[in-house]
């Protein structure tokens, strides 16, 4: 029995070896994101309330402002292939990297609701862009737009939502991230590749132009990133904001979705839920389109924008 005791206390002692040894070696590479690292890369900056955001401002400044904001994981150069569309069209189109991804700013706070309102809010003020304006938000995004919609509802003309979130619930993914210690460790040693898993495979199969993957890879090889997804896990509740998709109904605020049949990651289901908060909500529906359309299906997304936007355009 000693004898047994004693190999499986070896064995436990490997075993957190290994995991130290991986945790360690996962951000061994990494490099720090600062002001001389972002005027390596180029790009517009942005300094805000909480850090230092990267964004792009593409058309005419005179031209109807279309802002876009992109999800948990993946930045704004998710919105690469959709923008042409919006700009030929005669909007000028803002994407920004949120906090902690891409090439904005990776402050050790929280990410939370009041996070996420407060960088939009500083862009909008920040660019001087005209309001009442036209919010885009892609699955977390989506989450994001409403939320500041629901608070500011003056300031916002028109929401398209993408695969919006708001309506999963909880699931034993974030229960898992959210416990202390190990939590960390399964976002350090596993979250870039997660996170980049699908951007890979669309390039892999032709969906997705073969630069997406470079640039993720890019973004992720900066400390922080990681940390992020997990703090907004913990802290940000992407999985229930129906009491705020209740205020953009009661507020009246013209609302489009567009989903995808076949998207595993935020369920066409959903769409139910979300109209009966919502009742004036317009439905966009994208036959066999996945979550990750925007880029996959760029064409046919960029179209049902555009009919959304259009019927609106002339709104004051």
């Amino acid at each position: 029995m000693r004898y047994f005791i004693k190999r499986l206390a070896w064995f436990f002692l490997l075993v957190l070896a290994a995991a130290a040894l991986a945790y360690a070696a996962a951000g061994f590479n990494e490099k720090e994101l600062d002001e001389l690292a972002q005027n390596e890369m180029g790009g517009s900056y942005l300094s805000t309330q909480y850090g230092v955001i990267s964004y792009s401002r593409v058309g005419a400044k005179d031209a109807p402002a279309v802002i876009l904001v992109h999800g948990f994981s993946t930045p704004k150069f998710v919105w690469e292939p959709i923008t042409p569309f919006l700009v030929a069209a005669g909007y000028q189109v803002i994407a920004f990297d949120h906090l902690g991804r891409g090439f904005s700013e990776r402050p050790q706070v929280r990410y939370d609701a009041q996070l996420y309102r407060s960088e939009l809010a500083d862009l909008i003020d920040g660019l001087q862009i005209k309001k009442p304006l036209a919010l885009v938000g892609y699955s977390m995004g989506g989450a994001n737009v409403v939320d500041y919609a629901a608070l500011y509802p003056e300031q916002v003309k028109q929401l398209i939502l993408i695969a919006p979130a708001g309506y999963m619930g909880a699931n034993k993914a974030v229960a898992l991230l959210s416990a202390p210690v190990i939590g960390e460790w399964f976002a350090r040693v596993f979250g870039n590749m997660y996170s980049g898993a699908a951007i890979k495979a669309a390039v892999d199969d032709g969906f997705a132009p073969p630069n997406m993957l470079k640039d993720f890879q890019q973004q992720a090889s900066f400390s922080g990133y990681t940390d992020a997804l997990l703090s907004t896990v913990r802290y940000y509740p992407m999985g229930d904001f129906a009491h705020r998709y209740r205020s953009i109904g009661e507020a009246g605020i013209p609302v489009s979705a567009i989903w995808g049949t076949d998207d595993a990651v935020v369920p066409f289901a959903g769409v139910a839920s979300m109209a009966r908060d919502v009742p004036q909500l317009k439905v966009h529906k994208i036959e066999g389109g996945k979550h990750n359309m925007t880029y996959a299906k760029p064409q046919e997304v960029a179209r049902e924008m555009l009919l959304a936007l259009e019927k609106y355009k002339k709104l004051p």
